[in-house]
């Protein structure tokens, strides 16, 4: 725009005038750099700064309100961002165009300016560019359905060595064999070692890790490639070791060798020890020493003096550990354990057999990554990092820009990552002026792989004319807890901020003048305040003494806490709007925790012992919530009307329609419900055929439509329940968006939600103005401030991936981290170990730490007035405070109260605010059902044998959990579970002829083998006896038999079945094998197991009855789909290949059924008394404790 210069003095002097900024945030605002970086601290004043540096870019020449790009972290933050833009243009436009003309353009396309996250800005690009994308118009978001879908085919395909699959997968003209090279004939080894599952899971993880850097599957196969890989890894460990080996020159060459006598006092070769030692690093100083020279003296260090301290007891040793200010040598070592790893990792190495294993696993990565790429595709779905890929490649299309920006503006640029950098400088023109606003102190965000290396880096290099200012007034926090807060991380950030980013700490300053540090300083909150309890003996009843546990001391933590939060309300703290001090309310204070398991001590805390009205946010108990336990019994018993516990589930909730008392009634199966209560069984029936015919989700809409089921939980609580009931109502739509209305689908989707396979956060309803503790994660808290912070559990460790227990972990920077190579490739063809994983891990664990201090800073910087750290912490064997190494109360010193001091722990009387109507009724005693109404819903063919057999053996398997005797391997050689399981796997693929068995019991892993069978088919005696059972059970007639069966396609396999009993209960379970021959049919069922040999001539075995019993429980069950067919069922020996004699009832079909309907009763009511005549023939008679009972 013309003008400009004119513009922008007088802005600087209506800045100048009303003092609006602090001399720094001036500085950044009429920076003129190309690049401006702004270390903005805690507090400092960001988007202030940022609003004004927006209006300073518009006063530019022929600049528009569209030139400017402004991104933020959170639609929160942009939505902010517009309000504040638009505000300081309203209010400073009279001051700089008092005639109205110089700036009426920019008044009307203002609203024009981009300002948005990063994501939506993606998407913008998306949407202009659309015609010119392979996603097209159509494109969205992929869901998690559709992301399990792909993985678990995938994973499948892998197990299966599947290349057609990878070919019909991968984008046209490309094939699997292109990916995999050489390394397609190491890869079944590779799976076999380390499982599909994990395989495929490492994969996957690297792929997302490397995308997120700006990497593609092309760039990964050249990485396979590149034999000096190891080299970055060398720099990285040494750049970790530096800090530390610096440390320890320090120590030994300033003060411990320097302080030492010249004749060492006492003897022993210890002393001769440190004697040489010193001699070797006389007259060098720390400061003499560069980075090679530090790792180097820290090397010899541990090699010659500490790694072998056997003899250092002496005189010597001791006045060397005084020096170093501990109070051994061994103790002085064990504080540098984390530096002697990572020396031991340099000496080490490349380890030789890596590169074959990193080849190996890099080149299958880059053939899932580009099917991955390619299966969204060509369904038009777009990931995250697609969203910012595929806008960065239409942005910069062929050298064209598509759209350009003179000024971008981006704030929290440390948690950025190098394929959103690449964005941003995409739609960045020549004369463009960036300006980047961060804070390395606080990127907290590894887990969306956030690189603060990126801003870290930039202000290091800086050149060219860019500058770096660092913001440091707070203008949150009062002056005493500044200090507090500087004082800790002062120290914390002494030798730098980590490894990677060694700026030094830039501590925050009080911005007013005295006075009004003063009135800030008004007010009887203590500025830093702690409660921390300490683990207390007890004994266990039998004169063991024992330690609290640490879910024990949480609580006493969490009633502290309470106290003090209680005593702090109505104190004064700084209301920034006002200008003074007011009282504080319950809404002024948070509670910030490191992860949510501090949630469960809180929660019982707060709400039922102190009555603190407190909000937790995006909790993890989700599933565990009342409403959603009855919701999902409400999906069960629409989706799976035969059902009869689901619906006594139902019955009892709320969604019901039914009170308490009369869902009781119709205990336990319900059976009268339609006869006692036809409405709402209509009801029911109504939201059946909605849920068939419309989908679940809009059954489900159906049945919360009707909102006085919320009456049914308390007043505080009802928001969070249909904050809750949304969120499930919003998976369900998911689903049925990817796979259409399956009720019986969809109701085992949200099974496995519940069951552990996803993880879910809860909602937060409340609004800004509402009156309780906010409960929260540190993350969740980012961008945040409240008067009264308290953090919780300080003395907990930092966690991360770290590849604890993992075969296999994905490394940025290695590749590929391993446990151990596949055997195959050792000449001695055992098991080889490797370090690799632990190396990987290490490196893992370096940035986990280094973040975790950063998330404690973010914590403390969340405080206004007053921070109250908070924690549980153990003591050592003498009884003082022993925290945990890396954990935050390790990092504070000793500014916390020594163990006996006074608790505050007074159980506080509950003040209830809410009215009648919002409470729970009180808790009535209900009465059991009678038992002779108790019966199994259930029941599998391999329970009613045993029951018949022997109900206290059943009760023993069934109830207490014991494995029975002749599920386990015979006296012969081979036998058992495993090898049963791995026989039927190969029965249900096997064509019954002897050179059909190489293709599953040859020298080759066959396809798709389940890893639990991988055992037994690697031993090669177990593969060797099951290959020659089968050999002569194919040359047999029962063999030659299925064989034609199998050869025409008329054989059925591995037929699972679920068919009620008619006033019984559901029989269960899976046929081996059966066929049809006209109104006849054929049942067989294999078995190994071996003879008893034990046993006097005559006797049978104890499994002949049980198969027995179970081939006429199978004979019901066909009966039951078939009705009165003929039937012809038999057990098949697999040692044998014989085929035994038809199995029929002793007396009817008809008793045989009776008798499934009183197992299925007595199963439920006892009592399980023993069959003591049957001990002798019992497999379970050496263990059974009824042995020897019978007369």
């Amino acid at each position: 725009m013309a003008d400009g210069d004119m513009l922008t003095g007088r802005l600087r002097d209506s800045i100048g005038a009303k003092g609006s900024l602090l001399p720094a945030q001036e500085e950044a605002v009429f920076s003129d750099a190309p690049l401006t970086l702004v270390g903005a601290g805690a507090g400092t004043g960001k988007t202030h700064t940022l609003s004004w540096r927006f209006l300073r870019a518009l006063l530019r020449e022929e600049m528009r309100p569209r030139d400017i790009l402004t991104l933020t972290f959170t639609e929160k933050a942009a939505r902010e961002m517009a309000d504040r833009i638009a505000d300081r243009f309203s209010t400073m436009r009279e001051t700089l165009d008092p005639d109205g003309t110089l700036l009426a353009g920019a008044a009307a396309e203002l609203s024009e300016a981009p300002v948005s996250t990063i994501h939506s800005f993606a998407l913008n690009i998306l949407r202009e560019e659309a015609l010119f994308l392979p996603s097209g118009l159509s494109a969205r978001p992929i869901s998690t359905p559709e992301e399990r879908q792909f993985t678990g085919r995938a994973t499948a395909a892998l197990d299966a060595l599947d290349l057609q699959w990878f070919r019909n997968a991968l984008p046209g003209g490309r094939t699997p064999e292109e990916f995999l090279g050489e390394s397609l004939e190491e890869l079944p080894r590779v799976l076999n070692a380390y499982s599909p599952d994990a395989t495929a899971g490492f994969a996957f993880s690297l792929a997302n890790i490397l995308e997120s850097r700006g990497m593609d599957p092309e760039d990964l196969l050249a990485a396979a490639a590149d034999r000096e890989y190891f080299a970055p890894v060398t720099g990285r460990l040494k750049a970790v070791c530096l800090p530390r080996a610096r440390e320890a020159a320090e120590i030994w060459l300033g003060m411990v060798l320097p302080g030492l006598p010249a004749d060492l006092p006492g003897g022993g070769a210890y002393k001769e020890k440190l004697a040489a030692f010193r001699n070797s690093w006389r007259g060098t100083s720390p400061e003499s020493l560069d980075a090679e020279g530090a790792l180097s003296f820290a090397s010899d260090l541990y090699g010659r003096l500490l790694k072998n301290l056997s003899g250092a007891t002496g005189s010597a040793a001791k006045e060397a550990a005084d020096l170093a200010g501990c109070p051994s040598l061994k103790e002085h070592r064990e504080r540098f354990t984390f530096l002697w790893k990572g020396l031991a990792f340099l000496d080490t190495g490349e380890e030789p057999l890596h590169f074959r294993l990193r080849n190996v696993l890099l080149r299958l990565t880059a053939l899932l990554w580009c099917c991955c790429r390619e299966f969204r595709r060509r369904r038009g779905l777009l990931s995250f990092d697609d969203m910012i890929r595929l806008a960065a490649e239409a942005a910069g299309e062929g050298g064209r820009q598509v759209r350009t920006y003179r000024e971008i503006l981006v704030d929290e640029f440390q948690d950025t990552n190098p394929l959103q950098d690449a964005l941003i400088r995409s739609v960045a023109g020549e004369d463009s002026r960036m300006f980047l606003v961060g804070d390395l102190k606080q990127s907290i965000y590894r887990f969306r792989h956030a690189d603060p290396t990126l801003f870290g880096g930039l202000i290091l290099r800086q050149g060219g004319g860019d500058r770096y200012i660092p913001l440091q007034a707070s203008f949150r926090t009062r002056s005493s807890l500044l200090e507090k807060i500087n004082g800790i991380f002062g120290h914390v950030w002494r030798n730098g901020l980590s490894s990677s980013l060694p700026q030094e700490y830039e501590p925050l300053v009080f911005p007013g003048d005295p006075e009004q540090a003063k009135l800030r300083e008004d007010t009887a909150l203590p500025p830093l305040d702690t409660v921390i309890r300490y683990a207390r003996p007890q004994e266990n009843g039998e004169g063991r003494k024992k330690t609290e546990s640490a879910g024990e001391v949480r609580v006493r933590v969490a009633r502290g806490l309470a106290a003090k939060l209680a005593a702090f309300r109505g104190m004064g703290v700084w209301d920034k709007k006002e200008g003074r001090m007011r009282p504080a309310r319950w809404k002024d204070m948070a509670v910030l925790v490191p992860a949510r398991t501090s949630f469960p001590a809180l929660e019982r805390v707060f709400r039922s012992e102190a009555a603190i009205p407190a909000a937790f946010e995006k909790g993890k108990e989700y599933f565990n919530r009342g409403e959603i336990e009855d919701l999902a019994a409400a999906i069960r018993t629409i989706a799976f009307p035969e059902d009869r516990g689901a619906l006594a589930a139902f019955l009892c909730t709320p969604f019901s329609g039914l009170s308490l008392d009369e869902a009781y009634a119709l205990l336990p199966a319900g059976e009268e419900f339609p006869a006692r209560h036809p409405g709402a069984a209509a009801r029911l029936d109504a939201l059946r055929a909605e849920a068939r015919y419309s989908g679940l989700f809009a059954a489900l809409c159906s049945l919360l439509r009707d909102q006085s089921y919320l009456r049914s939980y308390p007043a505080w609580n009802r928001r969070n329940v249909l904050a809750n009931l949304r969120q499930a109502l919003d998976m369900v739509r998911e689903y049925e968006a990817v796979f259409g209305p399956d009720p019986a689908g969809c109701a085992g989707y949200f099974a496995s939600l519940r069951s552990g396979q996803g993880t879910v956060t809860e909602t937060s309803p409340l609004g800004d103005e509402e009156d309780v503790v906010r409960v929260m994660t540190v993350h969740s808290a980012k961008g945040l401030e409240f008067p009264i912070v308290a953090v919780m559990d300080l003395n907990k460790a930092p966690g991360g991936r770290g590849g604890k227990g993992e075969s296999l972990v994905a490394s940025p920077l290695l590749g590929a981290g391993a446990s151990s190579y596949p055997r195959e490739w050792t000449d001695s063809g055992e098991e080889c170990e490797s370090a690799t994983g632990k190396l990987a891990s290490f490196l893992e664990k370096t940035e986990v730490e280094e973040e975790w201090q950063r998330l404690f800073y973010v914590a403390c910087t969340r405080a206004m007035d007053c921070l109250v750290l908070c924690s549980p912490c153990g003591l050592d064997k003498d009884g003082a405070p022993s925290p945990k190494e890396g954990s935050w109360l390790s990092l504070l010193g000793e500014p916390f109260p020594l163990p006996g001091a006074a608790e505050d722990d007074p159980r506080m009387v509950r003040e209830r605010t809410e009215d009648e109507s919002g409470e729970i009724p009180p808790v009535r005693w209900i009465p059991s059902p009678s038992p002779a109404n108790l019966r199994y819903e259930r029941l599998s063919a391999t329970s009613y044998a045993l029951f018949s057999w022997c109900p206290a053996a059943w009760r023993m398997k069934f109830r207490q959990g014991l494995e029975l005797a002749w599920e386990l391997p015979s006296s012969e050689e081979f036998g058992g579970a495993d090898l049963g399981s791995l026989a039927h796997w190969v029965l249900a693929r096997w064509d019954f002829t002897v050179p059909g068995l190489d293709r599953y019991l040859g020298n080759a892993l066959p396809a798709r083998l389940p890893p639990r069978l991988r055992a037994s088919w690697n031993d090669g005696g177990e593969r060797a006896a099951l290959r020659k059972w089968l050999t002569v059970t194919a040359e047999g007639a029962a063999g030659r038999k299925l064989a034609a069966l199998a050869a025409e396609g008329s054989l059925q396999r591995e037929i699972p079945f679920r068919v009620p009993l008619r006033d019984g209960p559901m029989l269960t379970g899976a046929m081996d094998a059966l066929w049809r021959e006209g109104d006849r049919v054929f049942i067989r069922d294999y078995k190994i197991t071996a003879g008893d040999e034990s046993l006097n001539a005559g006797e049978e075995p104890s499994w002949k009855f049980l198969y027995d019993a179970q081939l006429l429980f199978y004979g019901c069950a066909a009966r039951s789909v078939f009705g009165e067919a003929e039937t012809d069922i038999r057990l098949i020996r697999l040692r044998t290949g014989q085929e035994g004699a038809p199995v029929v009832p002793e007396g009817s079909w008809q008793a045989v059924e009776e008798d499934i309907r009183s197992t299925a009763l007595r199963a439920a009511q006892g009592p399980f008394p023993p069959r003591t005549d049957r001990c002798r023939r019992c497999f379970y008679r050496m263990d059974c404790p009824f042995r020897g009972a019978a007369s």
